[in-house]
């Protein structure tokens, strides 16, 4: 994904997030809250449906850790790493990881989070097991790790183009598709246009709370695939 369309995902999303907080909803409400950090679409699809998400931007503005249930670890850089393994703050996303972690929440971590596996066996075997050792670390504070995890939907017959979005399959008459990875809620307004009472969306997309709360005041059934 281009990092002007990461741009785009990240400032909707946080213009939800911000709309959300200021008007809670009976749809999103019981909803734990998950403190995302890293990368946006790494999150498991799982995830996306069970929590209301929050990016790091989040935790900077309010500073308070007791926000959120529960913490994702999709991406961090090797000074965030070190600084984690250390018990150093010295970046928000590792005050944000130590602070979870001292607080007794629930931290977890997806295995491509770490940055330097996809060098094993190319670099110094040294320099490599010094990282490595941050990396064990991390597990050994509780930090679990969550082995491949599904962003997306099943793997389909022929490869699309890059970034496409796999297909959806909708029976006859239930509704609209959409392809979207991101549903927020002037997408939601626009999919419901014309009298559709179920939306189709791919497994791995990711729902505003605003676009929820659009869906269930008009009585949309939501399936995904």
């Amino acid at each position: 994904m281009d990092e002007k369309l990461m741009k785009q995902i990240v400032e909707a999303v946080m213009q939800e997030l911000m709309a959300q907080r200021s008007n809670a909803s009976a749809c999103t409400e019981g909803l734990d809250k998950l403190l995302v950090i890293g990368d946006l679409q790494a999150v498991p699809a799982d995830m996306a449906e069970k929590y209301q998400i929050f990016l790091i931007d989040d935790y900077i503005q309010n500073k308070n850790i007791h926000r959120y249930q529960k913490i994702l670890i999709t991406s961090l850089t090797l000074v965030q790493m070190s600084d984690i393994a250390q018990g150093r703050d010295g970046s928000p996303e590792a005050c944000a990881v130590i602070n979870g972690l001292l607080n007794g929440l629930d931290v977890c971590m997806t295995e491509a989070a770490f940055p330097h596996r996809k060098y094993a066996g190319k670099s110094s075997s040294r320099l490599y097991e010094v990282i490595e050792n941050n990396a064990r670390m991390l597990q050994s504070f509780g930090i679990k790790l969550l082995k491949e995890c599904k962003v997306g939907a099943a793997p389909i017959p022929t490869k699309p183009p890059k970034y496409q979005a796999p297909p959806v399959e909708v029976p006859k008459g239930t509704g609209h598709t959409t392809t979207d990875r991101l549903i927020t809620e002037d997408v939601a307004r626009s999919l419901i246009d014309g009298g559709n009472t179920a939306i189709c969306l791919a497994a791995n997309a990711i729902v505003t709370p605003s676009a929820w709360d659009l869906f269930k005041q008009k009585g949309i059934e939501v399936i995904r695939k």
